[in-house]
């Protein structure tokens, strides 16, 4: 029977071994088996790393998510803002005008009744007072025109948003 047995490269025997074609050495089955599992726990390792690392990676992610989502809110913040803000000049705008278009149709009926006291020629003095009185009045309504003021409101109509850290 032929001798078949090379020197084990751990425990430095003469057995029959078995190479490793990855660090070429020779083992016997003994200590192939263990450096098997040597290489077994190894590969787990880089497998735990790699799943650590495309774990953070889903992180950063979700952070990338979380960075569109307050992207998204402050787009809609300002837009309310834009839409009220728009809302108030059109207010700012109109508002005097409403008041002076009342003020011309007071006017306006006033100039009638004038016209008409002139065109039949029959007043008395009770009839000038009330037109006097009248076009007072209409002047001081022109003279003292709208009080227009900003007030803020306690209650913000933004959507406040705030960010939860925790750890996993």
């Amino acid at each position: 029977m032929a001798n078949n047995t090379t020197r084990c490269s751990t425990c430095n025997k003469n057995k029959i071994t078995y190479p490793c074609e990855g660090c070429s050495q020779k083992f016997c089955l003994m200590d192939l088996t263990e450096h098997r599992q040597i290489l077994n726990n190894e590969l787990h390792h880089i497998a735990n790393d790699y799943n650590q690392f495309k774990q953070t990676i889903n992180e950063q992610k979700q952070n990338h998510s979380l960075i569109d989502q307050i992207n998204q809110w402050e787009i809609k913040s300002i837009e309310n803002i834009q839409r009220k803000a728009q809302e108030y000049r059109e207010i700012l705008i109109i508002s005097p005008q409403i008041c002076i278009n009342s003020i011309k149709m007071k006017f306006n009926d006033l100039r009638k009744q004038i016209k008409k006291l002139q065109k039949e020629n029959e007043f008395n003095e009770m009839n000038l007072n009330y037109l006097r009185n009248e076009l007072i009045k209409i002047t001081k309504e022109l003279n003292n025109p709208l009080n227009m003021s900003i007030q803020q409101n306690s209650q913000p109509f933004i959507n406040d948003i705030s960010i939860i850290l925790s750890k996993s």
